[in-house]
């Protein structure tokens, strides 16, 4: 991709697109298409929109935070930013990203409509207002259609309809994204980098009686220091923190099994002090590990 060109030729054709267009019910305006250079800034500060905003990084990175959660956003990875979504940018020195940024807002054609057609396109847009904060590998064709689109926009005579037609297709195909995304568990990060995703398997895939990060690390090839240190800048959480996390998750389960015993279900599922276990458990579920098995176990005959 002729990155410089595109930067130096296309911009009258792109602000050429920033206008309103309409799909059957869906009218969607084109705020801004833009290639993004951040000059000399560090970082921009926390701050919301009233557009959608999708951004693909053609080169270099960046660290977006989304509700204390910061990312690491590299090449060939996107994210989508929902209206009224707090979020900030820091970019990295030395490695300054350039990325496609796409800005639209979305409304229904008939503005005295009431209720939504789900099968409608304007509900099947509107729906990526759910998105979940995160970075996401492209593992979607996104690059291709980038591609196409840019080639198609630096064409002697470009078509204004086609290439609407063509980000519309980009939009929907964020939709069928969303859609595959639905009902899975922890932060889009954990879905798009490979060194975060071995390590939830490790984790949620655990059967032994303690969980141990030596070993993780030493299965990765990698010190533990390393591999702490790259989790908390790919998720925003500490290793240990995750690993809690999951041990207490598996602990809930257990208390909740006939003729349990807190002490075993401490111990299989990694807590070696009981103590700690029962401090750690009431922090997290707001109830000692005794009061919550009586309760559930009520509640749930």
């Amino acid at each position: 991709m002729d990155i410089s060109r595109y930067k130096s030729e296309l911009p009258p054709v792109l602000n050429m697109l920033c206008q309103e267009i309409r799909v059957q019910d869906a009218v969607i305006e084109w705020v801004d298409i833009i290639f993004e250079q951040i000059g000399t800034a560090s970082k921009c500060p926390p701050h919301a929109h009233t557009w959608f905003e999708f951004n693909y990084v053609l080169s270099g990175q960046l660290g977006t935070r989304f509700d204390g959660d910061e990312i690491t956003v590299r090449e060939g990875e996107f994210f989508l930013i929902p209206p009224g979504r707090v979020h900030s940018h820091t970019y990295t020195r030395g490695n300054p990203h350039e990325g496609l940024c796409f800005r639209w807002r979305l409304r229904h054609a008939d503005s005295g409509h009431t209720g939504d057609d789900t099968r409608s396109l304007y509900s099947h847009l509107k729906s990526l207002q759910e998105w979940k904060p995160g970075a996401f590998r492209d593992t979607e064709g996104f690059s291709a259609m980038l591609t196409h689109f840019l080639k198609e926009a630096a064409a002697a005579e470009p078509s204004e309809l086609g290439l609407q037609l063509l980000l519309i297709r980009l939009l929907e195909r964020l939709c069928l994204l969303q859609q595959t995304l639905k009902g899975h568990t922890g932060t889009p990060a954990i879905a798009s980098e490979p060194l975060v995703r071995k390590v939830e398997v490790y984790l949620e895939d655990f059967q032994g009686d303690r969980l141990n990060v030596g070993e993780l690390a030493a299965s990765l090839h990698m010190s533990y220091g390393h591999l702490s240190r790259e989790y908390k800048k790919l998720t925003g959480h500490t290793l240990v923190g995750r690993m809690n996390k999951i041990r207490l998750e598996k602990a809930r389960e257990l208390l909740l099994l006939p003729g349990s015993n807190i002490s075993e279900v401490a111990e299989q599922a990694g807590f070696a002090d009981l103590s700690y276990f029962s401090k750690a458990f009431k922090k997290s579920y707001g109830q000692a590990p005794q009061t919550y098995r009586k309760a559930h176990s009520t509640s749930s005959g």
